[in-house]
């Protein structure tokens, strides 16, 4: 059954539309800041931001007629004027979208790190159905090549033996968890180090991951709900 939709996402979207920055949406909806910023990607807030500015360029540029503001006033932008240099190179090179995903990045290191860490989370508890083996009988059997000969076609394929699977499975989440936890690590450490300056939400992080990946010891009995486990990765939705 599909969930009902998300009050939340009409008024984080509204909230934008009025020029709020997200970090201060998410402050006031009382949410991950990377929530706010996946729903900006998935609901596409930008396109009607984008609309909105082709209407205001179509009018007339310069000054007005009467207009007294520009006397004496040899135009051109100040020497030192920056406003256009800070995204200026981006803009030139990269795509609208990847440009506006720079935009809306986090500056503060705590905030990147933490980005990182839920992305490795994810991918972990993405993996959980993805290799998922369902018991010894599970095999897999891919057709990897053919060649056809004058009488002949040869056929090439591949068996993998659920304990092969399996095996391959927990080589790969061993391998994950150690990044996982080597990031986790970075962030504790760095936290510590500006614990003055860290918001009470950067602080009450790590105490968070650390909850949810107790939930992948053992055979992993507890992962009983993926919706869940990503509504705490990401937000509610």
């Amino acid at each position: 059954m599909a969930r009902a939709p998300d009050a939340r996402i009409e008024q984080a979207e509204a909230m934008y539309r009025k020029g709020i920055k997200l970090v201060e949406i998410a402050s006031q909806l009382n949410l991950p800041e990377g929530t706010v910023r996946r729903w900006k990607c998935t609901h596409k807030w930008d396109n009607e931001r984008s609309d909105k500015k082709s209407e205001r360029s179509q009018r007339k540029k310069g000054g007005q007629p009467g207009n007294q503001n520009a006397v004496g006033n040899e135009g051109g932008a100040p020497d030192l004027n920056k406003n256009a240099e800070k995204y200026g190179f981006f803009s030139k090179y990269l795509p609208e979208e990847t440009v506006s995903i720079i935009q809306e990045m986090p500056t503060d290191p705590l905030d990147i790190l933490w980005d990182q860490v839920q992305i490795a989370y994810a991918a972990i508890i993405r993996a959980q159905s993805i290799m998922y083996v369902r018991d010894q009988k599970d095999v897999t059997i891919t057709k990897i090549g053919q060649k056809d000969g004058e009488t002949v076609t040869e056929e090439r394929w591949e068996v993998q033996q659920a304990w092969d699977k399996h095996g391959n499975f927990l080589q790969a989440q061993a391998r994950a968890q150690k990044t996982l936890e080597g990031l986790i690590k970075q962030y504790d450490e760095l936290l510590h180090k500006n614990w003055e300056l860290a918001s009470e939400e950067q602080k009450a992080r790590i105490a968070q991951m650390r909850a949810q990946t107790d939930k992948l010891t053992g055979n992993n009995q507890e992962l009983e709900d993926m919706d869940g486990i990503e509504g705490d990765i990401y937000g509610s939705s």
